[in-house]
Formats: C-alpha cells, sequence, structure tokens
C-alpha cells in the first residue's frame, strides 16, 4: 500500500486520481455492472449437468464447472450479489448510526457522551466475529440478519470519527458566532458541523464496506450466512475447499473476485483519506 500512498500523494497533488486508483474504480465499476445486470445477461447458476462434471476452464466454461455440472461463471456473477448487497446495506445502515450517535455525543457531550462513549467502548470490546455466531446461532441464518450482524459490528468506527470531528468544531468562531445570533441547534448541526463530517464518512465508510465484505463471506464460508444453494461468493469458496487438487478453479475464481472488490474499496478509501488529509480521528 505504501507504493499507492506514494503515487496517491503525487496525483492528489496534480488534481487527479492516480492510475492505481483509476484502475481500483475500474474494478469496482466493472463488478457491479456485472451483478446488477445478471439477471438480463441470460445465465442460470442453478442449471445442472451431470455429463459435465468437474471440468476446467474452457471455452465453453470460462471458469470451468463444479462438482454438480454448474457453470462457475455464471454462479460468480449471481454470487456477488449477495455479498455486495450485504456490504451495501450494511455499511449505510453503520454510517447513519455512527453519524448519528456521533454528532448527539459530540455535541451534547455530558451524560449523553459518557452513555454513548461507554456503549461504543463495550460493543468494540466484543469481537465481531463472536457476536456474529452468537446473534446467527440464536436467531438464524439469513441476509437480514448478516446486514443487522456487522451493522451492529461496525457503526462504532464512524462513531468515533464523528465524535471527535463534532468536538473540535463545536467551538470554532463561527459556531459560536451561530448561537449567538439565536440560530436553533438542529440547524446550526445540520448546517455548520454536520458537512465537516462527510470527508470523514467517506473514508470510513470505504474501509466498513470492506470490512463487511470480509465478514460476510467469512459468515458464509463457515455455512451460517447465505445457505446453498443460493450462490455466494463465500459459500462457493468453501464448497472447493475440498476439490482443490482436482477442481481449483471452484475455489479460485469467486475468492479472486471477492479480493478484487476488497482490494478496490481498500485502495479508494487510502485516496480519500489523502484527498481529505483524513488522519487517526479527525481531518488536518
Amino acid at each position: 500500500m505504501s507504493a499507492i500512498t506514494t503515487q496517491t500523494t503525487k496525483a492528489v497533488r496534480r488534481g487527479m486520481p492516480p492510475v492505481g486508483v483509476m484502475f481500483a474504480f475500474a474494478t469496482l465499476g466493472c463488478v457491479l455492472l456485472m451483478t446488477v445486470s445478471a439477471p438480463f445477461l441470460g445465465v442460470d447458476p442453478y442449471k445442472q449437468d451431470l455429463m459435465a462434471i468437474l471440468l476446467p476452464p474452457s471455452f465453453e466454461h470460462p471458469f470451468g464447472t463444479d462438482l454438480l455440472g454448474r457453470d462457475i461463471a455464471a454462479r460468480v456473477i449471481w454470487g456477488g450479489i449477495p455479498p455486495l448487497f450485504v456490504g451495501f446495506t450494511a455499511t449505510a445502515i453503520a454510517v447513519l448510526l455512527g453519524l448519528g450517535f456521533g454528532l448527539l455525543a459530540g455535541y451534547r457531550q455530558g451524560i449523553v457522551d459518557g452513555f454513548l462513549s461507554r456503549l461504543a467502548d463495550i460493543q468494540m470490546s466484543i469481537p465481531g466475529l463472536v457476536l456474529a455466531l452468537l446473534i446467527l446461532v440464536l436467531f438464524g441464518a439469513s441476509i437480514t440478519n448478516l446486514i443487522i450482524v456487522i451493522a451492529l459490528e461496525s457503526w462504532t468506527m464512524h462513531y468515533r470519527v464523528v465524535r471527535s470531528q463534532v468536538m473540535a468544531v463545536r467551538n470554532l468562531s463561527f459556531v459560536e458566532a451561530a448561537r449567538l445570533a439565536s440560530i436553533g441547534e438542529v440547524w446550526i448541526v445540520l448546517r455548520h458541523i454536520l458537512p465537516s463530517t462527510i470527508p470523514l464518512l467517506a473514508v470510513t465508510g470505504t474501509a466498513n464496506f470492506s470490512q463487511a465484505l470480509l465478514m460476510e463471506a467469512a459468515l458464509s464460508f463457515l455455512g451460517i450466512g447465505v445457505q446453498p444453494p443460493t450462490p455466494d461468493w463465500g459459500t462457493m469458496v468453501s464448497e472447493g475447499q475440498s476439490q482443490l487438487a482436482g477442481g481449483w478453479w471452484i475455489a479460485m475464481f469467486p475468492g479472486m473476485a471477492l479480493v478484487l472488490v476488497m482490494w478496490s474499496a481498500q485502495v479508494i478509501g487510502d485516496w480519500l483519506a489523502d484527498v481529505y488529509s483524513v488522519r487517526g480521528d479527525g481531518l488536518q
């Protein structure tokens, strides 16, 4: 990442993204386009052909076939829908929770800040995978529960940076002037404080999205996420782990898709951090 960061710094000074960041945007855009258009491509991820079991990549089956003769390329295309949907939705919920609680705690301070900060500390002390296992075992594996688990596990990262930024901005001269002008507190927060948190949330949001993808894939790999036969990258990697010797393509292609999307999100997040000069818990 150091090389990418160096390229990013130089490119930011020139006012344009570096090649690595543009490639990350292109990769993420292609994957999103592929998954969104999956229902219109005419590929069937469930179609079985018992005469084409465990075929290696070929012209007819670019990514090969699995133990049931299903086309891996079709399943990779459709398999991106669950992790991307879970990732985007869980990240959006986590950002909204972190933003709301962060604005409240940072502006009100006092008892409200103490309570929310202790709640965040307790949440952060519980390993995310342990919390996910507990909730999914108790309430069952489903897309909805996956989203709830990931959102609950990750809202604190947004809360911390928003709270710190609000506490740094709330006593600045322009905010004090707004108070002296008898402008309502809600308007002060929305008009003068909220905009300063947007760059921070752009950075933490991309990092959260990458982590959400990894969490969804890990839980599906363990069998408590998306359930077969629904195609999912994590589930496909799990199904292919026992066939690495004679059917390496079953796990490799969905694994590559997952890694590419996570890498793209991370590179974009690093670039945004440099663009907005985000360091630690706030802006510089």
